[in-house]
C-alpha cells in the first residue's frame, strides 16, 4: 500500500540550523539617502523646536499665574472698575450762636486739552462738519458767560504743547450748566469737568478780616481760614465704582450713594448780630468823618470773648481778588498806633498803685508844662487851676498827667506798662497780631516819661489797648483775648475749646474801682458826654492822638481819634473800642469816636435786653409796646415800583412773622433781633430800599 502523503501546510517545519540568515536590507541609491538623511535631521531639528515651544509656554503661564497673578488679576479687575477722587469740603465757621459764616459747596471747574480740541467727523452727520476754527469758537461762546477776555482765551487755547489748561475754577451750578449746554450745542471736544470745593461766605463781607479767605485749592490765606486750615480743610478720598461690559456702572456705585466726609466745625466767639450793628456803625463813621480807615472791637470784658471786630477798608471774601488795597489787614490787631489820651487810665492807675496819687491828689493846672525844653500843653492850651486828679482824668489834662508819669519814673512806667500787656502781642488766637512798640527806660529821657504818662513815645494795637481797659473793667485781671470758642467733630467730639485765660492780676480790685469811678465821670461830666446812653452807667476815655510819620515824627493836622470804654460801669459785660485815622474835619474822640459808642452799644444793650441802671426819664418797654400795638396798622405785602424801589412803612406793632412777609414782597432781608413784637427799626419809616437792602427789626 503506498504511504499516505501530509498535506505541506500540515507539515512540520523543521528547524533550521546554522548562522541565522541575514534581514534583508533596503538599498537606496545615493540621492534617495541622502534625502532620508535630511529628513531624519528635520524630524529632530521640530522636535526640539516643538519642546522648547513647550518650555516657554509653560515658563511664561508660571510667569503669570505665579509671579505675576496679584498683579494682573487686579489689572483685570481694573477693566470693570474706576476710580474717581470723591471732594470732602472744607468745615464750616460759624458764629457763637451757630449761625454759619463761611459753608463750602461741591462745584465744578472746567479745563480743557488744546489737543483735543479739534473738530471730530464722527461727531456731526455725514458731510455736515462746517469749516471752522474750533478753538476760535469756543473761546468766543464760552469768554462772556465765563466772565474772561474771548482773545486771551484764544491765545491760550493755541499754546503748542499744551495739554491741560485750567479755564476757570469753581464755578456757580448755573454757569456750569450754561457751559455745558455751549459745549454740547457747539460739538466742542476737549473739555472737562473736576468737582472742586468752593467756598461761600454767607454774609458776604461780615467779619472778612476775622475771617479771611481760602485759595482755589482749598488752602486758607488769611484769617482763621489760614490760623484753622489743619481743622477746616478737607481731606479727598479715592472710591471705586463697577462698571460692565458697556461701560454702565452697576452694583452701589449705579445709585450714587456717595457718602461724603463731613470735616470739623469752627466756632467762633463771634456774635454774627453784634457784629452787623458795630460795622454798620462804622460805615455811617466813615461816610460822615471820611477817615481813611477804621478799626472797632467789643470783648466781653470778664472772659476775653471777641464778641465782634471790624475793620475798614474791607472786602468780601467770596470776590477776594477785587479787594481793594489795604483791605485784607484786620486793623485790630494789624496797626500800631500812638493811643494818645486813652492810655491815661493806665498810668492813672499806675498812680494809685504805686501809692504816688489819690483820686483827691491836687493839681495846679496852668495849661501847659515844660519838661527838659519841651512844652507839654492841654488840648484846648487852656488851665483849669487848682483841680484834683480825678479831674486831670475827667477833663484829660495833660500837665497832671505829665507831672503823674515824672513822679512815677520811666521804670515804673515802663514796668505797668508791660503789666499791662504792652509791648508784646496779647497771645490771643486772632491772626495778624502785632506786638507794639515800648522804649527802654534807660534810653528815656524826661520829656519822654512825661510824655508816655499822656499815651505818646508808645505804640500800641486796638486789641491791646481795649485789653487792658478790660483789666480796669474786671476788677485787675488781665484776660487772654480769644476768638475761636470751640472746634467740633462731626460726630459732636469737642477737639479744642476756648477758654478763660487770666494772665496775670495787674491791679488791686480798690485800684480798678477807683479807676472806673473817674472813667464814669469822664462821661458823665467830662470830655465824654458824647457817649453817653441814657439810662445807663458808662466808663470811657477819649483819645486823640498825632498820627506818625513812616519818616519819623509826626504827620501835622493829622490825627487817630478814638474811644474805650464799657458799659454798665458798676457790672460790666461790653467792653469796647473805635478808632478812626485820619478823619477829616472834626478830629476828636469826642466827636468823632464817643457817638459811634454810643449809637453801637445802644443798639446790642436793647437787643440783649440789658437793664438800665436809671429808668428816669425813660418809657417803659410795656408802655412802648401798648403805643406801638394801638398805632400799628395792618402790614400789606410791600411792592417795589418800577425802578425797584419801595418806601419803609412804619413796622411797629407786629409779630416777626407779619414784619418778614411784608418786607419779602420788595425782596427786602429781615433782620429780627428779640422776640415777640416789633417795636422799633433800622433804617427809619419812610426811607427809599431797594432790592436786596436789610431792615433790623427790635421785637420784645
Amino acid at each position: 500500500m503506498d504511504p499516505v502523503k501530509i498535506p505541506q501546510f500540515l507539515q512540520r517545519k523543521k528547524k533550521k540550523t546554522g548562522p541565522a540568515p541575514e534581514k534583508p536590507v533596503l538599498k537606496l541609491d545615493p540621492n534617495h539617502q541622502e534625502i532620508l538623511h535630511e529628513g531624519k535631521l528635520r524630524a529632530v531639528g521640530l522636535g526640539k523646536f516643538l519642546g522648547l515651544a513647550v518650555l516657554v509656554i509653560v515658563v511664561r503661564l508660571f510667569w503669570l499665574q505665579i509671579v505675576q497673578g496679584s498683579t494682573l488679576a487686579q489689572e483685570a479687575n481694573d477693566q470693570i472698575t474706576g476710580e474717581h477722587t470723591e471732594i470732602a469740603p472744607r468745615g464750616s465757621i460759624v458764629d457763637r450762636n451757630g449761625e454759619e459764616l463761611a459753608v463750602s459747596v461741591i462745584s465744578k471747574s472746567l479745563y480743557v486739552d488744546p489737543q483735543e480740541l479739534v473738530d471730530n467727523p464722527d461727531r456731526w452727520p455725514a458731510g455736515k462738519m462746517p469749516s471752522r476754527d474750533p478753538k476760535k469758537v469756543a473761546a468766543d461762546a464760552l469768554a462772556p458767560v465765563l466772565g474772561l477776555n474771548a482773545n486771551k482765551l484764544y491765545e491760550e487755547f493755541c499754546e503748542p504743547d499744551r495739554r491741560f489748561i485750567w479755564v476757570k475754577r469753581t464755578l456757580d451750578p448755573h454757569v456750569a450748566d450754561q457751559v455745558e449746554a455751549i459745549l454740547k450745542e457747539q460739538k466742542l471736544s476737549g473739555f472737562h469737568f473736576k468737582e472742586e470745593s468752593k467756598r461761600f461766605y454767607t454774609k458776604n463781607d461780615l467779619a472778612a478780616q476775622v475771617l479771611g479767605f481760602v485759595g482755589t485749592d482749598d488752602k486758607g490765606l488769611e484769617g482763621v481760614e489760614a490760623s484753622m486750615d489743619d481743622q477746616l480743610k478737607g481731606r479727598n478720598q479715592k472710591k471705586r465704582s463697577f462698571f460692565d461690559a458697556k461701560g454702565n456702572q452697576v452694583g452701589q456705585s449705579a445709585m450714587n450713594q456717595v457718602q461724603v466726609r463731613r470735616m470739623n466745625t469752627v466756632q467762633l466767639t463771634i456774635d454774627a448780630r453784634m457784629q452787623f450793628i458795630l460795622e454798620k456803625s462804622l460805615d455811617e463813621a466813615i461816610k460822615k468823618t471820611h477817615a481813611a480807615s477804621a478799626a472797632a472791637i467789643l470783648m466781653d470784658p470778664n472772659t476775653g470773648e471777641i464778641l465782634g471786630m471790624a475793620s475798614r477798608p474791607t472786602f468780601d471774601p467770596n470776590h477776594f481778588a477785587q479787594a481793594p488795597k489795604g483791605a485784607y489787614m484786620n486793623r485790630g490787631v494789624g496797626i500800631v498806633y500812638e493811643p494818645g489820651s486813652v492810655f491815661k487810665p493806665i498810668m492813672g492807675s499806675a498812680g494809685l498803685m504805686e501809692g504816688v496819687i489819690t483820686p483827691n491828689t491836687p493839681f495846679n493846672d496852668q495849661g501847659s508844662i515844660d519838661v527838659g525844653g519841651r512844652r507839654i500843653r492841654n488840648w484846648d492850651g487852656k488851665g483849669m487851676g487848682h483841680v484834683t486828679f480825678t479831674d486831670v482824668i475827667k477833663f484829660s489834662l495833660n500837665t497832671g498827667m505829665a507831672d503823674l508819669g515824672l513822679k512815677l519814673g520811666g521804670e515804673r512806667e515802663t514796668q505797668y506798662a508791660k503789666a499791662f500787656g504792652f509791648g508784646s502781642a496779647t497771645g490771643s488766637d486772632v491772626p495778624g497780631e502785632e506786638a507794639g512798640i515800648l522804649y527802654n527806660p534807660k534810653d528815656m529821657v524826661p520829656s519822654d516819661v512825661a510824655t508816655m504818662a499822656i499815651g505818646q513815645g508808645i505804640a500800641v494795637t486796638p486789641l491791646q489797648m481795649l485789653r487792658a481797659i478790660c483789666a480796669i473793667a474786671n476788677g485787675g485781671s488781665l484776660v487772654k483775648p480769644y476768638i475761636v470758642k470751640k472746634v467740633t467733630s462731626p460726630d459732636g467730639k469737642v477737639l479744642q475749646e476756648g477758654k478763660t485765660e487770666v494772665v496775670r492780676t495787674v491791679i488791686t480790685p480798690e485800684v480798678a474801682e477807683e479807676m472806673r469811678t473817674m472813667m464814669e465821670k469822664v462821661v458823665s461830666e467830662g470830655g465824654g458826654k458824647t457817649a453817653q446812653i441814657k439810662g445807663y452807667k458808662i466808663a470811657g476815655k477819649t483819645g486823640t492822638a498825632e498820627k506818625l510819620s513812616p519818616k519819623g515824627g509826626y504827620i501835622p493836622g493829622v490825627y487817630i481819634a478814638s474811644f474805650v470804654g464799657f458799659v454798665p460801669s458798676d457790672a460790666p459785660r461790653y467792653a469796647m473800642l473805635i478808632m478812626l485815622d485820619s478823619p477829616k474835619g472834626a478830629f476828636y474822640g469826642s466827636q468823632v469816636s464817643a457817638p459811634i459808642f454810643r449809637d453801637t452799644l445802644q443798639q446790642i444793650l436793647v437787643a440783649e435786653g440789658v437793664q438800665p441802671s436809671n429808668w428816669d426819664g425813660l418809657p417803659t418797654v410795656e408802655s412802648l409796646l401798648a403805643k406801638t400795638a394801638k398805632e400799628a396798622a395792618p402790614l400789606a405785602t410791600l411792592e417795589a415800583d418800577g425802578n425797584g424801589a419801595v418806601k419803609l412803612p412804619n413796622l411797629a406793632g407786629h409779630a416777626i412773622r407779619e414784619v418778614a412777609a411784608a418786607l419779602s414782597g420788595a425782596n427786602l432781608a429781615l433782620i429780627p433781633i428779640g422776640s415777640g413784637t416789633s417795636w422799633k427799626q433800622n433804617p427809619a419809616p419812610g426811607t427809599i430800599l431797594h432790592k436786596g437792602d436789610t431792615v433790623t427789626v427790635y421785637f420784645r
